[in-house]
C-alpha cells in the first residue's frame, strides 16, 4: 500500500472560483473595519470616553487579535486552504448577532445591511465550487 505522500495525485485545478475570491474580499473588508474599530477604541483614550482606560485597552487589543485572525482566515481562504473555514464561519456567525441586535433597535436599516455581508460569506464558503477548491489534494499533510 501506498504512503499518502508517494500516491500520485489527481490533477488539481489551480483555478480559483469566484466564489472563495468573494470570501476572501468580504473576510478582509471584515478584518479592516475590526482594525478600524481598535484604532478608535485607541483615539478614544485621548478624547472624551465612558469606558475606563483598562476597558479601553482591553478591548484594542481583542479587537487587533480579532482582525489579525480574520486577516489570516482571508488569506487562508485566499490559498484555498481548508482550516479557514470554521475561522469564517465562526466569525460570520458573531456578525449575525450583531446585525441582529442592530435590527431591534432604531438601526434597522444598518442591521440589513451588515446581516447581508454574512449571509452573502456562508453562501459563498459552502458553494461547490468553493467546497471542492479548499478539499483538492495536495501533497503536503499541513492542509
Amino acid at each position: 500500500m501506498l504512503s499518502p505522500a508517494s500516491r500520485p495525485s489527481p490533477e488539481l485545478s489551480e483555478v480559483r472560483p469566484r466564489t472563495a475570491g468573494v470570501v476572501t474580499v468580504l473576510v478582509a473588508l471584515e478584518a479592516v473595519a475590526l482594525l478600524a474599530v481598535a484604532v478608535g477604541l485607541i483615539a478614544s483614550l485621548f478624547s472624551v470616553h465612558v469606558l475606563p482606560v483598562g476597558g479601553i485597552v482591553f478591548a484594542t487589543l481583542v479587537m487587533a487579535g480579532g482582525s489579525l485572525w480574520l486577516a489570516a482566515a482571508a488569506r487562508g481562504t485566499w490559498g484555498g486552504r481548508r482550516w479557514p473555514r470554521a475561522a469564517v464561519l465562526v466569525s460570520q456567525a458573531f456578525l449575525l448577532i450583531v446585525a441582529m441586535s442592530l435590527l431591534r433597535v432604531t438601526l434597522g436599516w444598518w442591521g440589513i445591511l451588515i446581516a447581508a455581508v454574512p449571509v452573502m460569506t456562508i453562501l459563498c464558503l459552502f458553494a461547490p465550487p468553493t467546497t471542492a477548491w479548499m478539499h483538492r489534494t495536495r501533497d503536503d499533510a499541513a492542509r
